[in-house]
């Protein structure tokens, strides 16, 4: 565990940052290695079909991490106050809570996945195996619902590095499981979406297992749901889960877009997304181990720390930022062509259309470390609306937008890529009024409730 109350500020958010970055990037290969593998040992088609599903299930995940997010203020706060006895009863309320909501999401995306890519106007060439590879990794998603819980409320308390090393092995597990199944037993999509849900499964047995025996305060011995935590709980956590929900459903809005494009499209941006996702993971990270930092101190009454760790985060942040958009403009044909069967008929629009994508977002990469910063200041604060307002703002026009440069402009696919810095520059230029102004003054849970 890892008190941020002391000690030198910016050494302990890049301390804590690094392990969660390694863990995010090792996460977000879960989803880069099936997309490779599919791509290259299967084809464009399986890729786009991946592609799709995988984001209804972030859409169908969203509400529950958002909780999950929203629950790990509470306990940093909790944390930061030496209030202990909230702390766990925080913990027994949210895993009672959110077992039972992943139920219900588990089984409506089940049975509605053929119709939510209907509606999402999937190619028929694509939906078979896109409905295949979503009900498997819904049949399984308590897994990693269980999973980003755990880690969510272990960094709360300080922990990044614990989690991260059970990620690791898991991640080779998922890789070694995928190359297997589709390669060696050439299972296609099904193979892919089988040693993910095992990987995952893996993951969470690994963690509660480390957390029962290591972590005391988050052994709970016995199921309590307390009333009120669990208002506290979504007071935090439902702006978040609303946040990425409209988040998610914006990003679906745009996949409908790109489905209107053709396959070729829709393959070529799944891979630029996933290049630019595990790009811009540094930048995340620090933006959550921030959010930890902020909200202990603030929880603790030392608000000229928390600010002064927001600052020099903020430096941090943009100079990351500026180095990975100088790789990927240098590096970006290289990148988009490990997830292409470059024999394979098509290979070479495919690899057009997301090396456009990649080349226009990734320029712009400074203005996303900008958004990030204030936003784990604010969440780390417990600004909860407005940590969910920003965001929303963003993707929203960042939908509004593409739709705009398409049909009145007539531009294509890089219309998808054009909105995203203009979001990320209206979101950031709202997000420093609202700071400079200090409208996210007296947020803190624990100062209202315990007169700190």
């Amino acid at each position: 565990m890892r008190d941020f109350t002391s000690g030198n500020a910016t050494k302990q958010i890049l301390l804590f940052a690094i392990p969660m970055l390694i863990g995010n990037i090792f996460q977000q290969v879960y989803s880069m290695v099936d997309a490779a593998v599919v791509g290259r040992y299967v084809g464009g088609l399986a890729l786009a079909s991946v592609g799709v599903a995988m984001n209804v299930l972030v859409f169908l995940l969203s509400a529950v991490i958002g909780l999950t997010t929203g629950a790990s203020v509470v306990i940093a706060q909790y944390y930061g106050a030496k209030r202990y006895d909230k702390l766990e009863r925080t913990v027994s309320t949210s895993i009672i809570f959110l077992a039972g909501l992943s139920l219900v999401i588990i089984v409506l995306g089940i049975a509605l996945s053929p119709t939510i890519l209907l509606l999402l106007n999937a190619s028929e060439d694509i939906i078979e195996d896109a409905v295949l590879y979503m009900r498997i990794l819904m049949a399984g998603m308590l897994f990693p619902i269980f999973y980003n819980m755990y880690t969510a409320y272990l960094r709360a308390l300080g922990d990044s590095r614990s989690s991260l090393l059970i990620l690791i092995c898991c991640t080779i597990l998922n890789t070694g499981l995928d190359l297997l199944f589709v390669i060696e037993f050439h299972m296609g999509v099904l193979g892919a979406a089988v040693a993910t849900v095992i990987a995952q499964a893996v993951s969470m047995g690994l963690c509660y297992i480390y957390t029962q025996r290591r972590v005391p305060l988050l052994r709970i011995k016995k199921l309590v749901f307390d009333k009120e935590l669990f208002r506290a709980i979504l007071k935090y956590g439902t702006p978040a889960a609303v946040q990425l929900s409209v988040v998610s459903f914006a990003t679906l809005t745009i996949t409908r877009l790109i489905n209107s494009f053709g396959t070729a499209a829709i393959a070529g941006i799944t891979a630029s997304t996933k290049i630019d996702q595990l790009a811009i993971m540094p930048v995340s990270s620090v933006s959550m181990a921030l959010s930890t930092f902020v909200a202990q101190n603030m929880g603790a009454g030392k608000e000229d720390r928390a600010i002064k760790g927001f600052r020099s985060s903020l430096i941090l942040m943009i100079a990351v930022a500026v180095c990975i958009s100088s790789i990927l403009v240098a590096f970006g044909p290289w990148f988009v062509s490990m997830f292409l069967n470059e024999s394979e008929a098509g290979s070479e629009a495919i690899l057009q259309v997301g090396l456009k994508y990649l080349n226009i977002i990734s320029v712009f990469y400074f203005l996303f470390a900008v958004l990030f910063s204030f936003n784990g200041f604010f969440r780390g604060v417990g600004d909860a609306i407005i940590t969910m307002a920003f965001p929303i703002f963003s993707l929203t026009t960042r939908a509004v937008t593409a739709h705009m440069l398409v049909d009145w402009a007539g531009m294509g696919p890089e219309a998808l890529a054009w909105s995203i810095p203009i979001g990320w520059s209206l979101s950031s230029l709202a997000s420093w009024i609202y700071y400079k102004k200090r409208l996210w003054v007296g947020k803190v849970i624990v100062s209202a409730e315990e007169n700190v």
